[in-house]
């Protein structure tokens, strides 16, 4: 194999590893350990299946599909592109992730440093960083997987070295009767999914750069996967064992949050405070840049020029400024409805993705869509406390409601009758 390839795949790789793990992906992992104990196995298990696979699933979707995002919206519907990342650029991007990233950087990491620092001061150096990074697209995932991730790397190393090596205590048995199914509905909700489908064109772009030869890129796409996969695994099981052996200095009414700054700093001391400083910062810029540049370049693509690139990367900054002041509370409390009504429709166009060369047409994404976009609603507007009889009814006869699941059977049922009624299928769009 062509060393160019490895080591340009290893880059990409990196950039795709530290633009998936944000901050949220540093705390749930000891938050699924603490409540796991002696199944903590089971746990990473589904952390594994539903906030490592699926993301990464999501990048090699958009790729068999011919490593353009385009080719696997179209089938919905023709506007359903512009659309869809309207919503994410517009609603999750500028207005719940970057602010969401802005205030943890404040709160988890600057806080834990020093707390003569105001917030807005925080805030407005975090975007001055990610325009200054992001503001030449072409270079974005070299300066990511160069320079950015390596450093978060080592820094969770660290922890994930000595929460292995020297734990702090002895997992327990606890009370949990599903293990593993929790801990998939709670890597589901990171959000990585979308963050796949969104971000897969910017690191196609980065190995399409001319270093390595055309038909090598399904290989560097690959050789890409196979280490964000490693790098996520390795640290994510690292810090939900953490979690399973620190019953003896946290409890179960902590904050996810909290538990992990008392589980470091046990694991660690003092300087324990410093490191997760260090990996809380580095982690929500590295997923604020990509994310910055991905809207950056889709507004400019949707506007056919008209608003450039880099007038609307200042837009996101000053909107993701001026809503990141809120508080990352806040800022969950309105993020949590967007992210569960798309995350569902993000799981059917993923698996449809994967196999779409196989299909005779573009009926299981249009059924498949529809019913994930229906059910998926009605289960956010009942577990937002919103009383419509009907919907609970419906959300009731269907299974796996228990577990948050109501949409999955109506969106198998949705394609497999899309398929045998639709006989359209759009053509492919070339890159």
């Amino acid at each position: 194999m062509d060393s160019k390839v490895i080591k340009k795949g290893i880059v990409v790789g990196f950039a795709l590893f530290s633009t998936f793990f944000g901050a949220g992906n540093l705390i749930f992992p000891p938050g699924i350990g603490f409540v796991s104990g002696t199944a903590w196995m089971s746990g990473s298990f589904g952390l594994f299946c539903s906030g490592i696979l699926l993301p990464v699933i999501a990048v090699i979707a958009v790729n068999n599909s011919g490593g353009n995002v385009k080719n696997v919206l179209n089938p919905v519907a023709p506007w359903f592109y512009n659309f869809f990342y309207l919503i994410m650029v517009l609603m999750l991007a500028m207005t719940s992730t970057m602010p969401k990233l802005a205030a943890t950087t404040h709160e988890m990491g600057i806080r834990a440093l020093t707390d003569k620092v105001p917030m807005p001061v925080t805030i407005f150096i975090f975007f001055i960083i990610v325009f200054f990074i992001a503001k030449d697209a072409n270079s974005v995932v070299d300066k990511i997987g160069k320079y950015l991730t390596p450093a978060l790397l080592i820094a969770l190393l660290i922890i994930v070295a000595a929460a292995v090596i020297k734990p702090i205590g002895t997992p327990i048995p606890t009370e949990i009767k599903k293990p593993f199914v929790d801990a998939l509905i709670t890597g589901y909700n990171t959000g990585d999914l979308t963050l796949g489908l969104m971000c897969a064109a910017l690191f196609f772009n980065a190995l399409r750069d001319g270093e390595i030869k055309k038909e090598q890129i399904n290989m560097g796409i690959y050789i890409t996967a196979l280490v964000a996969i490693i790098g996520l695994t390795v640290i994510y099981i690292g810090l939900l064992y953490l979690g399973a052996t620190g019953h003896e200095f946290v409890t179960s009414d902590m904050s996810m949050a909290t538990m992990l700054i008392v589980l470091v700093e046990q694991l660690l001391g003092k300087a324990g405070s410093g490191v997760l400083a260090i990996i809380v910062i580095l982690a929500c810029l590295t997923t604020g840049i990509g994310i910055a540049t991905i809207a950056g370049e889709f507004v400019e693509e949707f506007t056919k020029g008209k608003i450039k690139y880099s007038v609307w990367l200042i837009v996101v900054c000053i909107v993701g400024g001026a809503l990141g002041i809120l508080g990352v509370n806040r800022i969950v409390g309105y993020a949590s409805f967007m992210f569960a009504v798309i995350y569902p429709i993000c799981i059917v166009i993923t698996f449809l993705g994967l196999i779409k060369k196989f299909l005779p047409n573009d009926g299981p994404f249009k059924g498949g869509v529809l019913m994930a976009s229906l059910f998926s609603l009605m289960e956010t507007l009942v577990n937002g406390g919103l009383d419509i009889p009907v919907f609970k009814i419906i959300l009731s006869k269907m299974p796996l409601s228990e577990y948050g699941f109501a949409w999955l059977v109506p969106s198998i049922v949705g394609m497999i009758i899309g398929l045998f009624i639709v006989k359209t299928k759009v053509l492919d769009v070339e890159e």
